[in-house]
């Protein structure tokens, strides 16, 4: 169950359902999810905690919207706090991330990058305390998303057995500034080791994809459970292979 919810009077209502839910037909891990989650307040995401739900953030708020919130809607308290990650964060959320298409472009890189940063599309920081770290604001985008899905043993992560769904990158988002993520270029795009996009000025990705004419990569690599050096050390391999 997904429910959209922006204000925190929206989701007081959800927690009430699910708490009442809860009683009636107690479920284990049943990860109800909020989306947006945008005007949650501090003792709402304790009773999230409590209650089993998961948010997720549409960070792009903080950009997009940010300055408006300050000046006009919430006026600056309320505004610094709008999808407040780092809070969700310390109580040991598994939140995910998303990009609201189509109100927004889908920017994965750019909504990391606004997570670490908080910067408003005037280039203020709105709400430096909800920061998070890139790694974080990644996962919320990988790893955490495939735990609001029920689908953490098949995507995710580059591990053994799931299928292999990932990107390659010209530069690691770990090894550059929070503000030069969103400048990160793709240079292909693979699902299930199929590669569905590549970037045309990149020579090792001439041949065609998609299709039946598809190119594979070796079943060795797609699947390999990479280690030690993580994926960084992985994408040599990988576009030797390609």
């Amino acid at each position: 169950v997904a429910v959209h919810n922006n204000g925190d009077g929206a989701i007081d209502i959800t927690l009430s359902l699910v708490r009442d839910a809860m009683k009636e037909l107690p479920r284990h891990d049943h990860r109800v999810r909020i989306e947006h989650c945008q005007v949650v307040r501090e003792d709402q995401l304790q009773e999230i905690s409590a209650l089993g739900v998961l948010p997720n953030f549409f960070v792009g708020h903080v950009f997009y919207w940010g300055d408006r919130h300050r000046s006009a809607f919430l006026g600056p308290d309320r505004a610094r706090r709008i999808s407040p990650l780092q809070s969700a964060h310390r109580l040991g959320l598994e939140f995910a991330l998303h990009c609201d298409c189509p109100v927004t472009p889908v920017d994965p890189l750019f909504s990391i990058s606004v997570a670490a940063t908080r910067k408003t599309s005037s280039g203020v920081v709105l709400g430096e305390e909800q920061k998070v770290p890139v790694e974080r604001a990644l996962r919320g985008y990988t790893m955490a998303g495939a735990h609001h899905l029920f689908q953490e043993q098949n995507i995710g992560s580059i591990e053994e057995g799931k299928l292999a769904d990932f990107v390659l990158l010209n530069r690691s988002p770990l090894d550059c500034e929070p503000e030069e993520v969103s400048g990160i270029q793709v240079l292909a795009t693979m699902v299930g080791g199929w590669v569905m996009y590549h970037c045309e000025s990149e020579a090792s990705f001439s041949t065609p994809h998609g299709g039946g004419d598809g190119l594979v990569i070796p079943r060795e690599l797609a699947f390999e459970h990479v280690q030690g050096e993580g994926l960084a050390g992985a994408l040599p391999a990988m576009s030797a292979a390609l």
